[in-house]
């Protein structure tokens, strides 16, 4: 399956962005994105081990909703760059239905053009994209339980 356009089009923002940009450059856009964030306030409820991603050295918190068969996800990390890594992914990959963001592969994330991350970072994002997919998958179980 392959994932509508206007589904991507943050991520495709991004893909243009980043390509434009040197390594330095790429840091600084990133720890910019990690402080727009703030502005949408995570709850710190949800700053806890249940909403906790595993596989990313900072602490990384994900909300999943499902509206209308589309997944929405918000995220945190208590690491200003990561936190632009989560929103990043987060902001890409919400809005989606559950058969896109099963067909959503590493390759999405290698597009990214990353390269001037850690090995721990690459790592630690194909983890929270594996996690968003889990999560998505949860909620369909969950849901043809009910």
């Amino acid at each position: 399956m392959t994932i509508a356009a206007e589904n991507l089009a943050q991520y495709n923002e991004y893909v243009e962005a980043l390509d434009m940009l040197d390594e330095e450059s790429r840091f600084e856009y990133i720890i910019d994105i990690g402080k727009r964030a703030d502005k949408v306030p995570f709850p710190a409820d949800c700053m806890d081990d249940a909403h906790l991603m595993h596989g990313c050295m900072s602490k990384v918190w994900i909300i999943h909703t499902r509206e209308d068969d589309r997944h929405k996800f918000q995220g945190a990390s208590d690491a200003i760059i990561v936190k632009g890594l989560v929103s990043m992914m987060t902001g890409s990959f919400s809005g989606l239905t559950s058969a896109e963001l099963a067909s959503v592969s590493l390759d999405h994330v290698r597009g990214l053009n990353l390269g001037a991350l850690t090995m721990q970072r690459q790592v630690g994002m194909m983890a929270m994209l594996k996690h968003m997919q889990k999560l998505s998958l949860q909620a369909a179980r969950a849901e043809a339980a009910d």
